[in-house]
């Protein structure tokens, strides 16, 4: 990536968005043949209520995007604390993912974490271009509420969740 881009200092910019917590997910799929897929992903919202959409980026770059833009579903697994080094692993290139994590097969066969904040599971609306990444759209079929906290990336780090200060 280039330092400069139209006289914005790149790494101001990534040190701007560091500023903001964002929430930790990582995402999964399988493949035609069964293979599980997956990364991590902090760029994460909720899209609509009516009809229930969702929207996680992925880096075109990375080697599972051949994988996601194919897929019919995939599912979003909201990290928690305990999550954290697993996280870790799905964000690097050519880690054997699967091999660190307590994943379960839904009744798709998408990998789940049993143990998760939350999961939400989707089927594939729409793959759109933005920039270095594509916005995967996914429409919102099944979502369940697990016991734990989530933790939050904040400064290059996790940051686990207190109590509400409201």
């Amino acid at each position: 990536m280039a330092d400069q881009v139209q006289g914005l200092d790149v790494a101001a910019f990534r040190s701007a968005l560091a500023q903001f917590p964002s929430g930790v997910t990582i995402v999964t799929t399988r493949g035609a043949d069964g293979t599980p897929y997956g990364f991590t992903a902090s760029s994460f919202a909720a899209l609509s209520l009516d009809p229930p959409l969702i929207l996680v980026c992925l880096d075109q770059g990375a080697d599972c995007f051949p994988a996601f833009v194919a897929a019919e579903q995939f599912v979003v697994n909201i990290v928690t604390p305990g999550h954290a080094t697993l996280a870790m692993k799905f964000a690097t290139k050519g880690e054997n993912k699967f091999a660190h994590g307590s994943f379960e097969p839904d009744e798709n066969g998408h990998p789940v974490l049993p143990d998760a904040a939350a999961v939400i599971r989707c089927e594939l609306e729409e793959a759109v271009p933005g920039g270095d990444h594509v916005i995967l759209i996914g429409r919102v079929h099944d979502a369940r509420i697990g016991g734990s906290r989530p933790v939050t990336w904040y400064r290059g780090n996790f940051l686990h969740l207190g109590e509400s200060v409201a």
